[in-house]
């Protein structure tokens, strides 16, 4: 039992890649590599997270660690970070809300100083407008009333 839960991430992880790529891959049109279709990207991603997820499966059982505890404060900080990004994208755009997700997923880090939040939320905005926005043309509305 005690080796299930230490491979209990990995395997989580694997099952989600695998959800996202066989969806994508059986109901959404790949499109080509010139003009990527919707399911192009969930099928990357998906496919992506399935080989970190076996890397760190195999890893965990080449070299097996202790189970430590979980830290209630590390979960809270990502549920309230995706909260608010899904509460806040449809009222003020993807980017202002990207950064408010990033800067409060940061509030649990205590090592990680205010300069050091805003930096990585205007970087990770900045990722989200030239990957999605520019780079893919997914019609997103970057920042409400603009």
């Amino acid at each position: 039992m005690r080796g299930l839960i230490v491979h209990l991430g990995p395997i989580l992880m694997l099952m989600a890649g695998l959800f996202f790529a066989i969806g994508a891959a059986t109901s959404l049109d790949l499109g080509s590599f010139r003009r990527m279709g919707p399911g192009a990207f969930p099928l990357l991603v998906g496919g992506l997270l399935c080989l970190l997820s076996l890397v760190a499966l195999v890893d965990g059982l080449r070299a097996p660690r202790d189970v430590r505890r979980g830290d209630p404060w590390a979960v809270l900080g990502v549920v309230s970070g995706v909260a608010a990004f899904a509460f806040l994208t449809p009222l003020t755009g993807v980017l202002p809300a990207t950064a408010i997700a990033v800067i409060v997923t940061g509030l649990v880090i205590p090592e990680f100083r205010w300069p050091h939040r805003l930096i990585l939320s205007v970087g990770v905005s900045a990722a989200v407008w030239l990957v999605f926005i520019t780079g893919l043309g997914i019609p997103l509305v970057a920042i409400r009333g603009l």
